[in-house]
């Protein structure tokens, strides 16, 4: 199976606006944290503290603890890129708050590569709250 790393990183703004850094694709698997999307999902629904919900057929799992603050978007089975998975981490740089979006698929390419542009679409229209978009 081929798995698909993409990685977008915007920076939120002194004022909390979002200013898009351009997208950067990467090959490997690092920054998913587990060795599959499946993986991933198996042990996020495991561990106390997370938030599930269903929207729209998307599984939005929400990890937080102290400053981290993590939201992991699963695609239904259903997608034509399913599995994939939206990561979405805020972390601080400078003292401002970053929002780091990867996007992990092991879809077909071509598919992944449909859902990274949708993806990239929306976050290029979002100037607001970012976290609650879907893929």
């Amino acid at each position: 199976m081929i798995t698909t790393l993409i990685r977008i990183v915007i920076t939120l703004g002194a004022t909390l606006w979002l200013a898009p850094i351009p997208l950067l694709a990467q090959s490997a698997i690092s920054g998913l944290g587990y060795g599959s999307v499946a993986a991933a999902r198996a042990a996020l629904v495991k561990k106390p503290a997370v938030q599930t919900i269903e929207q729209a057929g998307w599984t939005i799992i929400t990890d937080q603890h102290d400053n981290d603050f993590t939201t992991w978007t699963f695609a239904p089975r259903a997608h034509a890129a399913y599995p994939s998975v939206v990561r979405r981490d805020i972390v601080f740089k400078n003292g401002n708050p970053t929002l780091i979006t990867r996007l992990f698929c092991e879809a077909q390419p071509s598919t992944c590569d449909a859902l990274y542009r949708s993806l990239q679409a929306r976050i290029a229209r979002c100037t607001g709250n970012c976290t609650t978009l879907l893929p």
